[in-house]
């Protein structure tokens, strides 16, 4: 299978059995599917096995392992000499190495960042293995989404379900997990070539042997070695704490004994045993005469000498004709000092001993195993150094790195105060500005000034149940389409609005109910006793004012609103300025079965915020757009067209709340013709008669007429 220049999604595992290494084995490229059968190309099991590159000897292990699951085998961006899939020297199924094929650690990478997706369903964000998510919610698929807070990383893109780019990919334990790997991603940078893979023989674990013996001294050094024990293999890993190292000493050569081969007395042929050549030259030295060699006076006596060795001889020959004899020659040749020894000198001095030979060559192996276990000893040293060095490297690259970082932060942190602190100083002289004003207006007696509060964000549901709540407690009929209603018409109205009851007190009391809702005070300008009422800048918080005649000078903040309170009969009175800025009326009805209670108090609302929680920017179209129209037309044609303002407000309330009230599109045009049509139908009294055809449909208007 060729893999090169491909990017492969692969799972890594640790072998659960030995767990002396890690194998991988392919689940998808980049085109959907690895080219080629697995089983065919790895008949054993399907892995390929891991060997460390040269460059992470130290680090291989815990790399792994962080890896161990789903990861990228990323062979992108490499030339093509860098053959990172080998073939397995040491496979060999019936010793358990069953991976034909080997790859070099440093091809193997963490998943990325972009370019692969895992498509999971919306529940399951947090569980993916991907960093960035499609979603895939029924058939939408859309995406991608960051794993750690669910939130749009870019542009969404959807895909459809049939997309090509999405596959299926079966683990381990039968999981399936489907995954977007679009063809054309950005690559990653280019990473650097990486030297080349050690020689066959290094990679190997185990010398090539030659049936079941050794090559040479060498070989079985290394099989020696590879045979080491846990605990000494664990030497060359690198330390999981920091390291409390010795001082440096300074290195010396190996010592131990030299093997040789001890000296050996030199062996001299010994002449064949032959009686009868012993008796002649017995007889031959005793027939013999000689004269003797220095010169002896006549007078001297002679006798003849016998050499003891002779005379041993003949007695030993004459004693070992009888069994009995010849046991008694023996005790007695042993029972000489000394003998015992002369005697192993001269039994072995001709042969070779056997006890000697078998201690000779276990004083070998001993001698032969030393030697072997002070080289290692000295690599483990050179590798404990290295480890040391490379180590004390990492920690001082973090400090530094760690250091920068810092220095960074502090430059950031510098720029952010100096911008704060100019900041504060504009809104110091803001502050003392307006310090003035304000002691400047209550050095008046004829200025009562207000400042409104700081109002905070609200949800649309929310803000509708506080309606409910607030009117209800306050005595009113008011269920979830009034109060959306209401609160619509008044993110609408650009600075009044109208609160029409039976009585001028139940007006007024519905306007406090709904003040109460928003966290907003109310002021009656006719109760400031001749002051002039001054609205200061800052709140956002809504402040109403009723009754106000001096609206124009009063009025200086957005969040101010208007309230014209009024009561079926008296509408002319209570909208005098409706025709220079018409705005909406809204109608209340007081509950005949309940009695007011205290109402609730809640928290300010920011005014912008309801704006934005209850409009939208959609305006209504196709038959919605031509029922609105038709009324416009039915008033132009008795005489007094709507105006523009009036009905583009209309037309966004209806827009608004056509797809949240129960009688839906039907009910928001209803409801859109009472709160800004009917007012202006009551403040130029059009005939109610002929528009009866284009409201027949719209029942809450026509009883608003009929009240009217």
């Amino acid at each position: 299978m060729n893999f090169q220049g491909k990017a492969v999604l692969v799972y890594l595992e640790e072998d659960n059995i030995a767990r002396a290494f890690f194998r991988i084995k392919p689940l998808l490229t980049e085109d959907g599917r690895p080219d080629g059968d697995l089983q065919t190309a790895f008949p054993d099991d399907g892995y390929l096995r891991i060997v460390p590159d040269k460059n992470e000897q130290h680090t291989f292990k815990e790399r792994m392992r962080s890896l161990c699951g789903l990861c990228l085998m990323d062979l992108r961006n490499l030339p093509p000499e860098a053959n990172k899939i080998r073939t397995n020297k040491n496979y060999s199924p019936t010793r358990g190495e069953t991976n034909q094929s080997i790859i070099y650690s440093d091809a193997i990478r963490p998943l990325p960042e972009h370019g692969l997706y895992q498509v999971v369903a919306e529940g399951d964000v947090a569980a993916a293995v991907t960093p960035q998510v499609y979603i895939r919610k029924g058939a939408l698929i859309q995406g991608p989404f960051s794993r750690e807070n669910a939130q749009a990383t870019g542009n969404v893109l959807h895909l459809p379900p049939d997309s090509g780019s999405i596959h299926a990919v079966t683990l381990q334990n039968d999981q399936e997990l489907l995954f977007y790997w679009p063809k054309t991603v950005e690559r990653p940078a280019p990473i650097e070539p990486a030297a080349q893979p050690a020689p066959a023989a290094e990679a190997s674990s185990a010398p090539q042997r030659q049936g079941n013996l050794p090559v040479n001294a060498y070989d079985q050094i290394q099989e020696m070695n590879a045979q080491l024990s846990e605990n000494a293999n664990r030497l060359a890993m690198p330390a999981k704490s920091s390291f409390d190292f010795m001082p440096e000493q300074p290195a010396r050569p190996l010592t131990g004994t030299r093997l040789y081969q001890a000296p050996q007395p030199a062996v001299f042929p010994k002449r064949a045993h032959n009686p009868l050549m012993e008796t002649v030259e017995q007889q031959r030295y005793a027939a013999r005469y000689e004269a003797p060699g220095a010169v002896l006076q006549k007078a001297a006596a002679l006798r003849d000498v016998e050499n003891p060795i002779d005379t041993l001889k003949r007695a030993l020959q004459t004693m070992w004709q009888s069994p009995e004899t010849q046991q008694r020659a023996v005790d007695t040749i042993l029972s000489q000092s000394g003998i015992r020894s002369l005697l192993a000198k001269s039994i072995t001095a001709g042969t070779r001993d056997v006890t000697l030979t078998a201690m000779q060559s276990q004083l070998q192996e001993l001698e032969a195993e030393r030697l072997m276990t002070l080289m290692q000893l000295d690599d483990v040293k050179k590798n404990l150094a290295a480890a040391r060095e490379e180590a004390l490297g990492t920690l001082t690259g973090a400090e530094q790195k760690k250091l920068d970082k810092l220095r960074a932060d502090q430059r950031l942190l510098a720029e952010s105060l100096e911008g704060m602190q100019k900041s504060l100083t504009a809104l110091e002289e803001k502050q003392r500005a307006a310090e003035q004003t304000i002691a400047a207006a209550e050095a008046l007696d004829s200025v009562r000034c207000v400042r409104p509060s700081a109002g905070a964000s609200c949800e649309k549901e929310t803000l509708i149940g506080r309606v409910q709540a607030a009117l209800h407690a306050a005595g009113f009929v008011m269920d979830a389409g009034d109060a959306q209603a209401l609160l619509t018409a008044y993110a609408l109205s650009a600075q009044a609005v109208g609160f029409c009851a039976p009585t001028h007190a139940d007006a007024a009391q519905a306007l406090r109910a709904f003040a109460a809702a928003l966290g907003a005070p109310v002021y009656d300008d006719a109760q400031q006793g001749g002051q002039r009422l001054c609205v200061l800048p800052g709140g956002t918080t809504p402040v109403f004012l009723t009754n106000a005649e001096n609206a124009t000078d009063t009025v200086t903040e957005g969040a101010v609103s208007l309230a014209y309170l009024s009561k079926p009969g008296d509408a002319a009175a209570a909208m005098r300025r409706y025709g220079q800025a018409p705005y909406a009326m809204l109608s209340f009805r007081p509950d005949q079965d309940a009695l007011p209670a205290a109402l609730p108090v809640y928290p300010g609302v920011d005014r912008t915020a309801i704006i934005h929680a209850m409009l939208t920017d959609k305006l209504p179209e196709g038959e919605t757009l031509a029922a609105l129209n038709a009324v416009r037309r039915a008033l132009a044609a008795v005489g007094s067209p709507l105006p523009l303002t009036v009905a583009s407000q209309a037309a966004r309330f209806i827009a608004a709340t056509q797809n949240d009230l129960p009688g839906g599109v039907a009910e928001a045009i209803d409801r859109a013709v009472c709160c800004f049509i009917v007012p202006h139908i009551r403040f130029y009294s059009l005939p109610a008669d002929e528009l009866k055809s284009v409201l027949a449909a719209m029942p809450r208007a026509l009883r608003e007429l009929k009240n009217a």
